[in-house]
């Protein structure tokens, strides 16, 4: 097999083994090695009944999952069913769509719950474009399979791209009237074990409290904590709490913290955009649904943070985005497991309610790592030599060569000095008038020393064998420094063996091109079959 055979190969495997990574095994990678439910692993868990599997059968599993935000035509101001629109969203469909079946469903939950802001741009959406949205959004989560009806219950929380702020309700209705036709009320409670989950539409609460949309939120409000409360309470809201200006979001934060900002509608003064909760209004649902933790979306990164309230701590859980195009590289989901009985005296309520986050992999990672590997391949390609890795073989043994022959030139010319310098030369005259130089050994052999002295006799002798020994040393560089460049340089071979420079670059070219066909060949199919795979329903 050649070397450029070789190469082609070995980038064929690398590539193979990319793709199976990328757009397969990363998705596993939660539930095999990184992720776990709380309640497995947690101390707290210790009075509980050991079945064989952990503490499984004293919590509920609940996987929780904030938004969405599946992109439309309001996302990148690109015109309706554009390919490019068409593009982007088949790729963060798919993403989402992979993450929900591969990455949360094999962990089991009995339960999914979404924090809210399922559409990007809802209210502003024609009934036909928000019913094709809706579609997408019941393919990427398998709401329309039996497989989710049957095994999983399914509780929605609104977000402000699903109905918008108080001043959108109000001058548009017909979103609210939408929205709940579709995922029920805005404002619920439902049991979870014996845990008690208060569901409401955060988007509303620091509205005109005269006005029938902020209203309606309080006045369910109002109702819960008038309720004798017998189990922990776990608050939904979509938008969170407010904090203080640079509140420290713990070691899961992956972009800046972000402020409280709040728009005004200019007529009528409602909100019209928020950041978070006021101060006030916040103060007012801890107070009266006395949750243990609150669980909250909006914000697309994670933050932790602990409030005071009447009763005491309160931890708030911020959820990212599920999606790898809301501005977060680290895209997560939450494993939260709610007891089946009700605490022991000595228990603390927030043992009613443990939570993990979790994350999925980093898709726009994987997409840096394809453009990186595919420039890779083709320097590669083009720039392996014709020779493969025999050229450096070749300059190696050269190398040899020359070192040993220098050393039998410096052997054999010690030799012979040594040999003359024991002798010495007389001139004597022939009788034609000739002059003839008779060799005669030395009465006292010559010592060497350090100190090498002028022989006028010996230097003549010696002269001759330095020279001789320089046009050996040259004759065998010279044909190493041939033999290298018969390698490398097509210019210094021989006329009739030489390539025109363009010709080299074509024919370099064409390889590349006939290597790339090759790795394409293998690895595009293996490419295309896993988003097939992956997308139509299961």
């Amino acid at each position: 097999m050649k070397g450029h055979e070789k190469l082609t190969l070995l980038l064929c495997l690398i590539w193979t083994a990319t793709i199976l990574y990328g757009e397969m095994f990363s998705f596993y990678m939660p539930f095999l090695f990184s992720c776990s439910w709380p309640h497995l692993s947690s101390s707290s868990s210790s009075d509980s009944t050991m079945n064989g599997k952990g503490y499984a059968a004293d919590y509920v599993k609940v996987a929780v999952i904030a938004d969405p935000q599946i992109m439309d035509k309001t996302s990148l101001r690109l015109p309706s069913k554009s390919l490019a629109l068409e593009f982007v969203q088949f790729y963060t469909d798919l993403f989402m769509r992979r993450a929900f079946f591969s990455s949360i469903l094999p962990f089991k939950p009995e339960v999914i719950l979404f924090l809210g802001d399922y559409f990007d741009g809802g209210p502003y959406l024609s009934d036909d474009e928000w019913q094709e949205s809706l579609s997408r959004l019941k393919h990427m989560f398998g709401l329309n399979t039996e497989e989710i009806h049957s095994t999983v219950k399914v509780y929605h929380l609104p977000g402000n791209h699903d109905i918008g702020y108080a001043t959108l309700q109000s001058h548009k209705p017909e979103v609210v009237r939408r929205y709940e036709k579709e995922f029920g009320s805005r404002n619920y409670q439902f049991m979870v074990g014996k845990v008690e989950f208060v569901a409401i539409d955060a988007q509303t609460v620091d509205a005109n409290q005269e006005g029938s949309v902020a209203s309606a939120t309080w006045n369910f409000v109002s109702n819960v904590s008038s309720d004798r409360q017998l189990h922990p309470r776990v608050l939904l809201s979509h938008i969170p709490l407010y904090r203080r200006d640079w509140t420290d979001c713990g070691p899961h934060r992956g972009s800046p913290i972000i402020n409280q900002r709040i728009r005004h509608n200019i007529y009528d003064k409602e909100v019209s955009y928020q950041n978070y909760i006021t101060e006030e209004s916040s103060n007012q649902l801890l107070n009266l649904i006395r949750p243990v933790i609150v669980l909250s979306g909006h914000d697309h990164d994670q933050c932790t943070v602990t409030h005071e309230s009447k009763g005491g701590p309160v931890t708030e859980h911020t959820l990212g985005t599920i999606s790898w195009q809301q501005g977060n590289l680290y895209p997560s989901f939450m494993l939260l497991s709610a007891r089946k009985t009700s605490l022991s005296d000595t228990s603390l309520p927030e043992e009613a309610v443990l939570t993990r986050l979790c994350f999925l992999p980093m898709q726009t990672h994987i997409y840096i790592w394809y453009i990186v590997l595919f420039v890779l391949t083709i320097l590669s390609l083009l720039l392996w030599p014709t020779s493969g890795l025999s050229f450096c073989h070749h300059q190696f043994d050269d190398m040899v060569e020359c070192v040993r022959k220098l050393i039998n030139i410096y052997r054999d010319g010690t030799k012979e000095k040594n040999e003359d310098e024991n002798y010495e030369y007389e001139m004597i005259w022939g009788a034609d008038g000739s002059m003839h130089l008779v060799k005669k050994v030395l009465a006292q052999p010559v010592t060497r020393t350090n100190n090498i002295g002028p022989v006028e006799r010996g230097n003549a002798v010696m002269r001759a064998t330095a020279k001789k020994s320089v046009n050996q040393l040259t004759e065998v560089c010279l044909s190493m420094e041939t033999n290298a460049d018969s390698e490398v340089d097509p210019k210094k071979l021989p006329p009739r063996a030489s390539k025109s420079k363009a010709k080299m670059v074509i024919q370099r070219f064409v390889r590349t091109f006939r290597m790339l066909i090759l790795i394409a060949a293998v690895n595009v199919p293996l490419y295309m079959m896993f988003l097939f795979k992956d997308w139509i329903d299961k």
